[in-house]
């Protein structure tokens, strides 16, 4: 028992540290991520714990162990024949650099080894998670951690905008100015954390108010019973944290993050109405919507605004970018060059002359498909995906309203992330990628909880 509290306060701890180090885009915050979980894997295995039964479907497994085994095949040498009819255009490389014998597909093997340890490490974590917030006080309370990390993300990025310091922890910041990141260096990747966040305060409001239970047809007096002091307190602290959260993603100034919020309100208030329950709920989303955007244009959303009238979009160097990796991809499209060597080739394939690194695609598919092939890179996005698919099938069929309410936010977030990962490099941020899984093993275990514990 005591084994059990101490790997669930390390996950809570994990998570709640992963944002603070500029997202934990650096190499020591990476490095303590990776021990920090591998030591709660030994725990795990140690203790013998075994607090779920695995009820992943055999295709989703299927999934990915074939992105698992790419990942290693990838390391291994191969006879040059045999690569030859692998990736014909890695070996022409090859050959031309002058480099004979076996060979492995990736062009870095050392960078491939590190990032290959480093996804080992997302997969456990969110395999801990999966098993260790199985019942419903941890996964209120782990609700509650991710909901206080996005608060304070947001509360320290507006208060240092507003403030006038616009520093990360004593830093001075020199990128982005004028716009909120929280301790994050770019206010893309910041709008991305709590984009993934914002669905589940919200979803929490409405398990915790009971929003699901609120019946059609009830007189103003039953109503006003209904929306007891009680509830009412309620409703006032968790729907002012989603404000604060909300107000994060606009003045971070992300154009993508605006819009992903006006998907987050329009998908979390349709499928409300579609399945015919929490009529009183898609009112408190578009309340909380229409908080937001109130005190925003209170406070000033010149900046946001310009953000979209002067610039045009149509000549974004993302759009370059993204015909670039494709020919990238065109040219080893089964296995690709290994994880971690995309800002290796890709000079390979700029078009201009461009005076920085290009060290990411700026569009996590297409960077996934150039490092692992259509084969691993494949498998990996039909993993997500199917993942929300099967999560879904199982929410449709609930009616707890706590686990109706956290599933929906938390399915939502990961909708939301994946979505914006069309558009940026999100997922190749370590405490987004690592927040992006434990949320999506969280919402499939959260989706199990039983209506009593036992």
């Amino acid at each position: 028992m005591i084994l059990k509290e101490i790997l669930f306060v390390g996950l809570c701890a994990v998570l709640l540290f992963l944002p603070l180090p500029f997202g934990a885009d650096i190499p020591w915050a990476v490095f303590v991520f990776e021990v920090a979980t591998f030591i709660l894997a030994a725990l795990h295995i140690a203790g013998g714990l075994k607090d779920a039964n695995s009820r992943w479907p055999t295709f989703l497994k299927v999934l990915l162990l074939t992105f698992a085994a790419i990942t290693v095949f990838q390391l291994i040498p191969l006879p040059p024949a045999v690569l030859r009819v692998l990736s014909p255009r890695a070996a022409a490389l090859l050959e031309t650099l002058g480099m004979k014998g076996p060979r492995s597909l990736t062009f870095a093997v050392t960078q491939s080894l590190g990032d290959g340890v480093l996804y080992a490490a997302y997969a456990i974590f969110a395999f801990l998670v999966y098993r260790h917030v199985g019942t419903r006080k941890r996964a209120e309370i782990f609700t509650l951690v991710f909901i206080a990390s996005a608060v304070f993300q947001s509360f320290y990025g507006l208060a240092e905008l507003f403030g006038g310091t616009q520093q990360i922890f004593g830093f001075q910041r020199t990128y982005y100015l004028g716009s909120a990141t929280g301790t994050y260096i770019n206010r893309d990747h910041f709008s991305g954390f709590l984009e993934m966040l914002l669905p589940l305060a919200l979803g929490y409001l409405l398990a915790k108010a009971d929003f699901f239970k609120l019946k059609k047809g009830l007189s103003l007096r039953e109503k006003l019973v209904w929306f007891g002091q009680e509830r009412l307190q309620k409703t006032l602290v968790f729907g002012l944290l989603a404000v604060i959260i909300g107000l994060g993603i606009v003045f971070s100034h992300s154009r993508t993050g605006l819009i992903i919020f006006v998907f987050t309100i329009f998908l979390m208030s349709s499928v409300l109405t579609i399945t015919k329950r929490g009529r009183s709920g898609i009112k408190i989303v578009r309340g909380i919507a229409i908080a937001v955007i109130f005190a925003a244009i209170f406070i000033g959303i010149g900046p946001l605004i310009e953000r979209f009238t002067s610039q045009n979009l149509t000549k974004d160097d993302r759009w370059m970018y993204y015909g670039n990796t494709l020919k990238y991809v065109q040219d080893f499209p089964l296995l690709g060059t290994g994880l971690g060597t995309f800002a290796a080739i890709y000079p390979m394939y700029e078009t201009k002359y461009n005076p920085g690194l290009v060290d990411h695609a700026h569009n996590d598919y297409l960077e996934i498909l150039a490092e692992s092939g259509i084969l691993g890179g494949g498998a990996l996005i039909l993993f997500a995906f199917g993942g929300v698919v099967w999560i879904s099938s199982k929410w449709v069929k609930r009616r707890d309203p706590f686990v109706r309410g956290i599933v929906l936010g938390a399915l939502a977030g990961v909708l939301a992330l994946l979505i914006h990962s069309f558009f940026d490099f999100n997922l190749r941020i370590p405490a987004n990628a690592a927040y992006f899984v434990a949320l999506f093993a969280f919402a499939a275990r959260a989706v199990e909880i039983k209506n009593q514990e036992t």
